[in-house]
């Protein structure tokens, strides 16, 4: 679910970022589709250093004496 939330939050925002972008440099036509690919690639970042930085359930497992 919060792979999602990311993902739809992503989508909003590169949108938004695209957008004002484009209107800054003259107005040509919109590119819906880099908004999709960066909040993709947004997202699998997300998953990646999701995994990346996972801390074991088990904190005391050094600590046996």
């Amino acid at each position: 679910m919060r792979y999602l939330v990311t993902f739809f939050w992503a989508f909003l925002l590169t949108q938004m970022v695209n957008f004002i972008l484009n209107s800054l440099a003259g107005g040509g036509p919109l590119n819906f589709w880099i908004g999709v690919v960066l909040a993709v690639a947004i997202t699998l970042a997300v998953f990646i250093l999701d995994g990346l930085t996972k801390i074991s359930a088990d904190t005391n497992a050094g600590d046996e004496h």
